[in-house]
Formats: C-alpha cells, structure tokens, sequence
C-alpha cells in the first residue's frame, strides 16, 4: 500500500508559472540549484519543444550562478533533446518520482545538500512528493495543460484583450 502523509502533499511555494520564478525567489527559498520537471513545467506533455521563455529563463538562473537540471519521469530521447534546448544542462531521465533517489542523484552531481535544491513541477503526486521526501524545497507551478485551458475559457468569456 502507497501511503502518503498529509504534509509531504503540500509544496513550500506556489507559482502560477516556470516564468513567473526569479533567480532572487530561489535563492531566497535559500536554494542554490534547480532541479527542473519537464512535462507540463518546461514543455507541454510529450512535446519536443520547450514552451517559450524555458531557455532564456535557464540562462538567466545559470547566469545568477543558479544550477539547473532536468529531473523527469520522461524517456531518454525526449529528455536529451529538450536539454540540448536549454544548453545542454545535464538530466535524469525515468527518474521514477516520486521515489527520491534521482533528487539524491542530482544533489550530489551539482554538488548541493538537499535542503538547497528546489524541484519545480506541476505534480503533487510525483515532483512535490518526491521533494518533500528527499527534504528538498518543494515548488509547485500551474500546470500548462491548466493554464491553456483557463486562457482559452477567459478568451471565449470576455473576448482578446485590447
């Protein structure tokens, strides 16, 4: 039996989007490193291709001596080439969340404690989950698929915004 405690549900923080989180958030959350989902985060699910703003977004947290790496229940393929998006930044891929043994994994290859990772997604069931285990700062954003979805219905209810 899977069971799941009530406060390993809960993220540390809440955005609306991968955007919206500034090098100054993370390293206020007292993070040094970014251990970053992919499906419905960085790209939209099962896409090849990052969401707009996901590359420049990692340069800018690399550039403000943040590390980032992907960390995502996806195939190998798929993983390596939306890393190669982002500059070629390192990933783990079938990473199993939400078991914590690729945030270990990840913490020890950017040379980083747990507690100063955050993992960022969109899941409670896998990237919250396995970062409350692992003792990581838990990150939560909207997922994409939600996002398009409350878009799409905002525009069909008060029309393009002028």
């Amino acid at each position: 039996m899977f069971l799941i405690r009530k406060e390993e549900a809960f993220p540390d923080y809440n955005y609306n989007h991968i955007l919206d989180i500034t090098p100054d958030d993370i390293k206020a959350m007292g993070a040094k490193a970014v251990a970053l989902d992919l499906d419905n985060t960085a790209a939209e699910f099962g896409s090849f291709h990052l969401i707009d703003g996901v590359k420049e977004w990692t340069e800018n947290m690399i550039a403000s001596g943040i590390k980032v790496m992907i960390i995502s229940n996806t195939w190998i393929s798929r993983a390596f080439i939306l890393s190669r998006q982002m500059g070629g930044i390192a990933f783990i891929p079938w990473s199993l969340k939400p078991l914590t043994i690729s945030l270990r994994t990840a913490a020890r290859y950017l040379d980083v404690e747990l507690s100063e990772m955050a993992m960022i997604g969109d899941k409670l069931s896998s990237d919250i989950l396995a970062a409350n285990r692992a003792g990581s700062i838990a990150v939560k954003v909207q997922p994409l698929s939600a996002l398009k979805r409350n878009s799409e219905a905002a525009q069909f209810l008060f029309g393009s915004a002028k």
